[in-house]
């Protein structure tokens, strides 16, 4: 749970700052905003709709951009380089953009976008679900709230600009309540909305009744109870979900479609995994000085069963065993049998005939490898363990670094002789590829290494030993060699990473009951991904030039942040209300990985680009003929089972769109029609006769089919051109010719290119 949310949450407040450059100014909110201002520790909850189920909410640039600015992130965002760096990487972005984008209109929209978004994330907002009563359809509709304050000028037009892009007669006026709103024309049976409401822009689906906005005009003296402390203005990120709410959506969705049955397997494999008595969850995030503070909550009293029975209090000196030098660590505690058990009894209880065919290929397996999974491994593991990592060039012994793990053993003969039981069998199926070796050690000890070509050259080979009442697993024989020391030392703690400053300072007020802690050198570790993103920008840039983008040749240094970062933690605790979580660092050592992902990705992405829209364009064709189809299927039920002498006879007699006969591949450009038509043909001819097909002659690589019974298919070239042959000879006509762009097939000589 904490490491997903971290990265997750991190990612976001990595996005979020577009709106935060310190060059820019707040501006002082008008005097008629006032009247719409909340007291900063309930923000817009005091607006939010009754019955919220989930919600996520921000509390926009505005509010935290003080904080933000006083943090290691804030500063890295607000470096000169960096923004000089962002600058020059997103104008090339966006030129490249609009050039793979050969609709003039459609080439706006980035830029647009990206606009809005920059005015949108100085403000808070929120957005969720709640529920709501009704007969039929979904008892639940979605919302999402903008305070626009001093903005609404800015917002409202930027907002007005993307609605210029679509076609007259796409958004129409609607009626909520007293409110003049805008929607799709074609909502689809689900009614949507969007518009203003004072100062906040408000978008809602499902909700014809204006529930969502219910709250704008008189707000609550207060939150309500059941969400008061989640989130602030104050707040980067909140999210919370009332999981017994829904519950009582899934309840009544189940009711009305008689699914009681599959209600109570649901019900029973919940409870079994002890998410029974879950009330609430709850994730925040706010700035503390330079650090970012993340928090999650789940609201589980006891008594504790299923997946939290299976968590237990970690031993804090278990960093006793941690070489100094480790640049992160972590301890955790966890019965993998009794989490083990609980996930079977689940799969038992909610789907037993699945149960029973996992149970039988575990047989098969345990089988073959002479091995009891669950009595003779997971049993063998007491549940304490450590685990640690250490950088390269900082230990002589270990120059490449690596990582450690050292678990407790419940019974460790059982677990050595089940671990030899697995290398024989890893090495019987590995084929030369992997090859495990033993070798004796004093003491009657063995040391088993597990060898795989392509990592034993990254000089990455997996060792273990058996020791006493613990297993010590490293990514090297040189680590593994120290850990091993560390641990069959008396002194070692003398010299652990405990008695380290950083760590003394990071564990400094932690709650009782912890059942996970992490700690981490953010500083080493962030110069260790800059050195591998320094390492890693040629390759980014290489692949950038290729696609006609010319980023950066350098990356900004940092040089002078770095040095001010300070080390981060992570743990999580029981209490009397239940599982908690929280985080506390700078947040670089996630976001610098994120960075560097997507700093490749892109690279790698923009050759792709044209590619991607190619195939979004194939699928929107794909539908548009296959509802063709289905019109053409209507249209032969009142003509005598022909179908239409051509494809616009179908705007009038069967009510499709016009736009559905348009191609999004064709260029603006050109003359001829979207899709060819063969007349002609009725239901009782020959089901693989093609019926209408995307027109070739703006396609290369292939082109999207109907046949006669309604299915379509992306056909390449030499295939279309056969199959077109054949329907042409069929019905006894000759067929024309057909050529494709330059690099296509063509006829009559459809194997000749």
């Amino acid at each position: 749970m904490v490491r997903f949310y971290h990265t997750l949450i991190i990612c976001v407040v990595l996005v979020w700052p577009i709106g935060c450059r310190k060059k820019q100014a707040p501006a002082a909110p008008p005097k008629e905003a006032a009247a719409t201002k909340q007291e900063p520790a309930l923000g817009l909850m005091t607006v939010v709709p009754d019955n919220v189920v989930a919600f996520v909410a921000g509390g926009g640039c505005d509010n935290v951009k003080e904080g933000f600015e006083k943090s290691i992130l804030g500063r890295i965002w607000n470096d000169p380089e960096v923004q000089s760096f962002i600058d020059a990487a997103t104008v090339q972005l966006q030129a490249k953009m609009r050039e793979e984008i050969q609709d003039a209109n459609e080439a706006q929209v980035p830029g647009m976008v990206l606009e809005f978004a920059k005015l949108a994330a100085n403000r808070p907002i929120i957005a969720g679900a709640a529920m709501k009563e009704c007969e039929d359809g979904p008892p639940v509709y979605g919302f999402a709230m903008l305070d626009a304050g001093s903005k609404k000028a800015e917002i409202a037009a930027a907002l007005d600009k993307l609605e210029a892009l679509d076609k007259e007669g796409d958004i129409v006026e609607v009626e909520v309540g007293a409110f003049k709103m805008h929607g799709p024309a074609d909502d689809g049976d689900v009614p949507g909305y969007w518009g203003w409401v004072d100062n906040y822009l408000v978008f809602a689906i499902n909700d014809a009744n204006g529930l969502a906005i219910r709250h704008i005009q008189q707000p609550r003296a207060t939150a309500p109870d059941n969400i008061r402390q989640v989130p602030t203005v104050k707040d980067v990120f909140a999210m919370y979900v009332d999981c017994r709410k829904a519950a009582d959506v899934v309840k009544i969705v189940a009711d009305r479609k008689s699914a009681s049955d599959k209600l109570a397997v649901i019900a029973t494999v919940i409870e079994s995994l002890g998410f029974n008595n879950v009330a609430r969850l709850t994730s925040a995030a706010h700035f503390a000085g330079p650090d970012l503070v993340l928090t999650e909550s789940i609201e589980a009293p006891e008594p504790r069963a299923g997946i939290f029975a299976g968590l237990r209090p970690v031993d804090m000196k278990m960093f006793d065993m941690v070489d100094s030098r480790a640049v992160r660590a972590g301890v955790v505690n966890c019965s993998v049998a009794s989490i083990y058990d609980t996930i079977m009894a689940a799969i038992r209880a909610g789907a037993p005939d699945v149960a029973g065919d996992i149970d039988q290929k575990i047989a098969e397996i345990q089988s073959e490898m002479k091995v009891d999974i669950r009595r003779d491994l997971l049993a063998s593991l007491a549940g304490p363990a450590v685990f640690y990592s250490v950088p390269g060039g900082v230990i002589m012994e270990a120059p490449q670094g690596g990582f450690v793990a050292i678990a407790e053993a419940e019974d460790a003969a059982l677990l050595e002789k089940t671990l030899t039981a697995l290398g024989e069998f890893a090495t019987a199926k590995g084929e030369d590829a992997v090859r495990i070796s033993s070798q004796p050690q004093d003491g009657g000890r063995t040391l088993y290494t597990c060898v795989i070509a392509p990592l034993a050259m990254m000089q990455i080979m997996p060792c273990w030993m058996v020791v006493d009442d613990h297993i010590v697993i490293a990514s090297n024989a040189g680590l593994h060699k120290l850990a091993l020391a560390r641990l069959t030392s008396a002194g070692s703690a003398s010299a652990s990473i405990r008695t380290t400053e950083g760590f003394k300072k990071a564990c400094t007020g932690l709650p009782g009951n912890l059942i996970y802690f992490s700690y981490t050198d953010s500083k080493v570790q962030f110069k260790q991904i800059m050195l591998a993103l320094q390492g890693m920008w040629p390759m980014v840039n290489m692949f950038a030039t290729k696609a006609g983008m010319q980023l950066p040749a350098m990356l900004p240094s940092l040089a002078g942040i770095i040095e001010d970062i300070g080390p981060s933690v992570q743990y999580s605790w029981f209490d009397d209300k239940g599982l908690h979580s929280l985080y506390r660092g700078s947040g670089v050592e996630v976001s610098a990985g994120s960075t560097a992902g997507a700093a490749l990705g892109v690279g790698i992405a923009m050759p792709a680009l044209a590619r991607t829209r190619q195939m979004a364009y194939r699928l929107y064709a794909g539908t548009s003929l296959s509802g063709i189809g289905k019109a053409c299927l209507i249209y032969a039920n009142d003509y005598d089972d022909k179908f239409p002498p051509n494809l616009e006879e179908l705007i009038d007699k069967c009510e499709v769109s016009p736009k559905s006969l348009e191609s999004r591949s064709k260029p603006k450009d050109f003359d001829g029609p979207s899709f060819i038509y063969i007349p002609g043909q009725n239901t009782s001819m020959d089901p693989g006769n093609i019926i209408a097909y995307e027109n070739p002659a703006f396609l290369s690589e292939g082109t999207n089919v109907l046949f006669l019974d309604c299915h379509v298919e992306w056909m390449k070239p030499e295939a279309f051109l056969s199959e077109l042959e054949a329907t042409y000879k069929r019905l006894g006509r000759e067929m024309p010719e057909v050529k494709f762009k330059e690099g296509g097939g063509s006829s009559p000589f459809p194997f000749l290119r």
